[in-house]
């Protein structure tokens, strides 16, 4: 009899025992046997069993061949391979401090690679060191200079090729290595000739003697060197030796440090005993980051491979730009036409946003742009601007139960201010995203059960950057609806006087309340936006100075020569948000002001 009376629809266990007994069943030879209560119930548990034990081995080893539906990192990481893609290393965090010793006796003052220091954060302490060396010359008896320190120990793991040793890989044996900080040293003829290998990515220009290396990802969250066949790159001779030397980091747990002591006694490699240092920190450490995520790679490893190492469309800048640089979270791209101000025809503007949310130094951008213009169609400059942050500003009233937790008053506070940081981290930093309160107001009321409720409200602030005493147009977009009368910009000096930018003149009042629905509705019957003279305290005065759009959320400024931004880096515009609600759009990059922007208010009530 043919078998036709069994499903293959269904493979779960119950199922398929219904199945066969139903087929069983059919048989004449056993059309009145009882399946239930005999020998053949348990050998049709042990069919049934095997299987859906083989339907379900079957489907999660289908599944582990597909990038989309793999679930192990070896398989998303190996189907990555066939892209040519490779997974994002861990990232050391990156400080600049300025290092000054007091030494008259010297022409020059060297700090050699790999020099260490030891930074203190809030997580714990953390070794850094130089990546190159720098060579400092006096200024009056002083030796001063800008540094660059990188979280992180360097290590050198040493391979020898034995070509007796069938398809031999050299896989690196560390974790959470930091591939920007890699060099490949081979040594050939028992150390007589010795060549640092350059990484490629592909075959394009390599010859036979090309003196090159790949690097692709492999198990475990580790990667492995691969060298040229003869044909495409040298290879290596027989019983050379390969070293490789990299930094090995904690990420984004180093972040934040700025405390740093000098380790290493500086002064046997000068020629002197020893010296004293004094290390002022320019910028603490930020841009650690851990190894690229798995979702992360399944979105990125098919776009990157699209691109064919080319810039061309939005998403070609965004994939080989993420790819390339493993600090960088997400960019956004435009068109220079579309600059606010000054048009800028012929260029491409991109607005990368770091994991940590810190500006790119000027020697990144550099390196990014660098490295884009070959890859960009000709006559199109590619260039690098910083992302225009829109800046949320939270004050938060937090009411608790004493009697039900141990906990004090600054503790609380401090759980606020940490759920408002990793909502931050976690949720924002990005652009084309949206601060919802009510989720952060949920996520303040579920740090603590003891937490009873909390009120909490936001501005928005913006900060326009200029050079000090050259004459320019001051202009911001929130995009963002704001309120009426809530415009007021951080204070400033011009040509002797101190200023302050306002949309309210109370000598002119143009206000509007009305009550709309229940709700309180503030209009304002002018679009100016006033400076406002604050140099003598008792004779305050307004000026008309600009005008303001509240529904498209823009300020425009007319034409000022700013002498001091009173210690900020530029002049911060804020106002109240008229819906809760903030999202960033186009080039704004959305993030909660967490130096200056976070207010916890305390207040515990007895039961």
């Amino acid at each position: 009899m043919a078998n036709n009376s069994i499903s293959l629809v269904n493979l779960d266990f119950d199922t398929l025992k219904a199945n066969l007994k139903t087929y069983l069943k059919s048989q004449s030879q056993f059309s009145d046997y009882d399946f239930d209560g005999s020998n053949m119930s348990v050998l049709l548990d042990i069919l049934s069993y095997n299987t859906h034990l083989n339907a379900f081995y079957m489907n999660m080893a289908v599944s582990e061949m597909f990038l989309d539906s793999a679930q192990l990192r070896n398989s998303v990481i190996s189907r990555s391979k066939e892209l040519n893609y490779i997974p994002r290393s861990a990232k050391s965090s990156q400080a600049q401090i300025n290092i000054r010793i007091q030494q008259s006796n010297l022409s020059s003052f060297t700090i050699p690679f790999g020099t260490k220091f030891t930074g203190k954060s809030s997580n714990g302490t953390f070794q850094y060191s130089t990546d190159r060396g720098y060579i400092i010359y006096p200024a009056n008896g002083v030796f001063q200079a800008n540094v660059s320190i990188y979280e992180g120990r360097y290590l050198t793991e040493a391979f020898v090729v034995d070509e007796s040793i069938e398809a031999q890989r050299f896989i690196m044996s560390n974790d959470n290595i930091d591939t920007d900080s890699l060099t490949i040293l081979l040594s050939e003829n028992d150390g007589q000739v010795n060549t640092y290998l350059t990484k490629v990515e592909n075959l394009y220009g390599l010859k036979a003697n090309s003196s090159i290396y790949f690097l692709q990802a492999t198990e475990d969250t580790r990667y492995e060197i691969v060298f040229g066949d003869g044909v495409f790159g040298r290879k290596p001779l027989d019983n050379s030796v390969i070293y490789s030397e990299y930094r090995v980091c904690s990420g984004a747990n180093a972040d934040g440090s700025t405390n740093f002591t000098l380790d290493d006694n500086l002064g046997p490699v000068n020629g002197i005993g020893s010296i004293s240092s004094t290390i002022t920190v320019i910028n603490p450490s930020s841009g650690g980051a851990g190894a690229e995520t798995l979702e992360s790679i399944r979105f990125n490893a098919p776009r990157y491979f699209q691109t064919q190492e080319r810039a061309i469309t939005t998403n070609d800048f965004s994939a080989i730009i993420t790819q390339q640089y493993q600090n960088i979270k997400n960019v956004y791209v435009y068109g220079g036409e579309l600059a606010l101000g000054t048009p800028k025809f012929g260029t491409v503007l991109i607005a990368p946003i770091t994991y940590s949310g810190a500006i790119l130094s000027q020697i990144e951008k550099n390196s990014i742009e660098t490295f884009l213009k070959p890859r960009t169609t000709i006559g199109i400059t590619p260039v690098i601007v910083d992302p225009d942050y829109l800046y949320v500003l939270i004050t938060t009233n937090v009411k608790y139960n004493s009697r039900a937790t141990i906990l004090s008053d600054i503790d609380i506070q401090s759980l606020c201010k940490q759920a408002i940081q990793t909502y931050n981290n976690d949720e924002l930093l990005n652009f084309n995203t949206e601060l919802n309160l009510s989720r952060l107001e949920n996520i303040i009321n579920d740090i603590d059960a003891s937490v009873i409720g909390n009120q909490s409200e936001i501005m928005i602030k913006k900060i326009f950057k200029s050079e000090l005493f050259e004459y320019s147009f001051p202009s911001i977009a929130f995009r963002n609806e704001i309120v009426p009368g809530t415009l007021i910009s951080s204070e400033f000096l011009s040509l002797g006087k101190r200023y302050q930018y306002t949309d309210f003149n109370p000598n002119n009042n143009t206000l509007v309340v009305d009550i709309i629905d229940g709700k309180t509705v503030i209009n304002n019957t002018s679009n100016v936006v006033y400076i406002k003279d604050i140099t003598n305290p008792a004779s305050i005065s307004y000026q008309n100075s600009g005008t303001i759009d509240y529904v498209a959320g823009t300020v425009s400024i007319n034409s000022i020569q700013f002498t001091s931004f009173e210690g900020k880096t530029g002049l911060e515009f804020s106002a109240k948000p008229l819906f809760q609600d903030v999202s960033s759009k186009e080039n704004d990059a959305i993030a909660i002001d967490v130096q200056a922007g976070i207010q916890v208010n305390i207040r515990s009530v007895d039961g």
